[in-house]
């Protein structure tokens, strides 16, 4: 849980919140064509619950936070062009929404996809 004080009381922000403000960045960037999971076992539950954080881990150190991020990527897109953007995205949508400083965005591209332009 992320938390911010002010003078007038303080405000918590949990991770799913931060989440859904990642996925939202993610989706949007272009290359992206979905999200995955870490692993088969996460991805079978993400699947049933239609999960919102599917694919993204936030974490907290000390004041600053962590986001893992695991995509599928378009085939033909240059997977580091995609990868920086990600993280430019990310990183710039969440300092701003919520005002704490995020240290590392890790994309973990875990497969391509190739359309089929028939």
């Amino acid at each position: 849980m992320t938390t911010n004080e002010t003078p007038r009381g303080t405000i918590e922000i949990s991770p799913i919140a931060i989440a859904t403000l990642v996925s939202h960045a993610v989706l949007q960037t272009y290359g992206v064509v979905g999200m995955a999971s870490p692993n088969l076992a996460s991805d079978i539950a993400a699947s049933l619950t239609r999960d919102v954080k599917r694919g993204i881990e936030v974490h907290q150190q000390d004041s600053q936070i962590v986001i893992d991020i695991y995509v599928t990527i378009e085939y033909g897109t240059r997977i580091a062009s995609v990868a920086n953007s990600l993280i430019n995205g990310v990183r710039y949508t969440v300092e701003q929404s919520i005002g704490v400083p995020v240290s590392q965005v890790n994309v973990h591209v875990q497969g391509l996809r190739v359309s089929r332009t028939d």
